[in-house]
């Protein structure tokens, strides 16, 4: 029978040996994998817990950490009720708050730094974008969720745990997604959001 007397397997080994070394050398210039895609980042749905990993930044003085996170409670209002004797906190024109109830529990050696639960990306069905910053101003107890905000609890220690609302307005003419972010604006999870039209 003729044919190729080189082994099949030896190409193969080659073109591996190949992908190494030019990953090597790669590594070895700065390179630095890119960043995931949308479709990559895990979504976090109501009820759900993930583990997500806080990237280290010396210059803010964070240390590297991780927590499981549960997404306990999710509402969508374009009114928020403040009380007996106080006016409701209405949304913007255009826009609706998204009351988002969280258990953060530390799984790691360091304090975990609870900000990167408190801001978002917002990216519509249709592309469109914005940074989105926590509302401070109201609360969503009235809407069944715990009165705890969560930039104003402290960051749990070791084995600790802490419950608390981030509040985002975002665009209400169209469904979307909110993806958290650490300090290095490395992606931590994403969580979906509807119109509310």
């Amino acid at each position: 029978m003729g044919g190729n007397p080189r082994r099949p397997h030896a190409a193969v080994r080659l073109a591996t040996i190949g992908v190494a070394v030019a990953t090597g050398a790669a590594l070895l210039s700065g390179w630095t994998a890119p960043s995931p895609s949308e479709d990559d980042v895990r979504t976090l749905k109501k009820g759900q817990t993930l583990t997500v990993a806080i990237s280290p930044n010396d210059l803010f003085d964070i240390p590297a950490s991780s927590a499981e996170v549960t997404l306990t409670d999710l509402k969508q209002a374009d009114r928020l009720p403040q009380g007996e004797h106080l006016s409701p906190e209405v949304a913007e024109r255009g826009k609706t708050f998204v009351c988002l109830e969280f258990k953060v529990k530390n799984a790691s050696t360091e304090e975990f730094d609870t900000a990167s639960l408190t801001r978002a990306r917002w990216t519509g069905e249709d592309g469109e974008t914005t940074k989105v910053d926590p509302e401070t101003a109201g609360n969503c107890a009235a809407l069944g969720l715990v009165e705890e905000n969560l930039l104003t609890e402290p960051d749990p220690r070791p084995g600790e745990f802490v419950r608390g609302v981030t509040i985002l307005e975002v665009p209400d003419d169209q469904a979307g997604a909110l993806e958290f972010y650490d300090a290095l604006e490395h992606p931590l999870f994403k969580v979906k959001t509807t119109t509310s039209r």
